[in-house]
């Protein structure tokens, strides 16, 4: 039992990748616990998939990833999508349907613009599932400096951030929109050039369910929420590893577990 839970972590690779996950859980989970109190659970998927989109238009043009100029047009796209969601409201039509009509237009332009590249297919493959196995350790340490420094931001205005997102701020609300959305638009870009779509929204939103199916303070759900996080996330790798299947899916799969658990231990309980 203990060879078998020790075998992948003498690799250098599972070790990379369990810390690519454990940075990106830990700033994804605070934004999480923002996105999903807000009911805005597709603006992580818009956003991701909006990076994508400027990756995708990258590749056609010459840009490779992980390369700065292929990172910037990333990065342009998704704060292009930041400053639309944030300014964008509506008294008739819910912030969800303005964000979910975004990830739609920006899913049909990245399969659009891939008709241009001879490797389209496998394009969509790596922009969606990544490769979680084979990360590079300078952008494992890269990404994790620009997550501190967004931590670091996030928490100088966690009080305006945390009024909106409980609906008591009866002023200066489009400053802090466009500044969350902006530290977000930039913290999705990177997560997405390192793991793909999939794991980014998952990591975003399942944690951070399950951590308020547990708790309603913040301060308990946050801890909840990157616990859950970074055990989903051992535990992915460790069955990815023996089972022989690809690393981002099973760790989705796996951080869908707590979610099922913490539903069955709140029958009744408001959510």
């Amino acid at each position: 039992m203990i060879e078998w839970l020790t075998a992948p972590w003498e690799y250098a690779f599972m070790r990379w990748a369990l810390l690519c996950c454990l940075v990106l859980g830990g700033i994804h989970g605070y934004l999480g616990f923002h996105v999903v109190r807000r009911g805005v659970l597709f603006v992580d998927l818009a956003m991701a998939q909006t990076a994508a989109l400027g990756a995708a238009i990258g590749t056609v043009i010459g840009l490779e990833h992980g390369t700065p100029g292929g990172y910037a047009i990333s990065a342009l796209f998704a704060l292009g999508a930041a400053a639309g969601f944030a300014l964008i409201r509506s008294q008739r039509v819910h912030q969800e349907a303005i964000v979910a009509v975004g990830y739609a237009l920006a899913m049909a332009a990245t399969f659009v613009v891939l008709e241009r590249s001879p490797h389209g297919a496998e394009e969509v493959k790596h922009l969606l599932v990544g490769q979680l196995l084979t990360v590079d350790p300078r952008n494992v340490f890269s990404t994790a400096g620009l997550y501190v420094g967004a931590g670091l931001l996030l928490g100088r205005f966690h009080g305006r951030i945390l009024a909106v997102t409980d609906g008591r701020a009866p002023h200066g609300t489009r400053t802090a929109e466009l500044l969350f959305y902006g530290v977000f638009a930039l913290v999705v870009t990177s997560s997405v050039h390192l793991v793909g779509v999939l794991l980014v929204f998952a990591l975003l939103v399942i944690p951070s369910i399950s951590a308020l199916l547990l708790s309603e303070r913040p301060g308990r759900a946050l801890a909840w929420g990157w616990a859950l996080s970074s055990v989903g996330c051992f535990a992915g790798l460790q069955a990815a590893f023996h089972l022989d299947l690809p690393a981002a899916p099973v760790v989705v799969l796996t951080l869908g577990v707590p979610l099922f658990i913490a539903a069955l231990m709140r029958p009744g309980r408001r959510t």
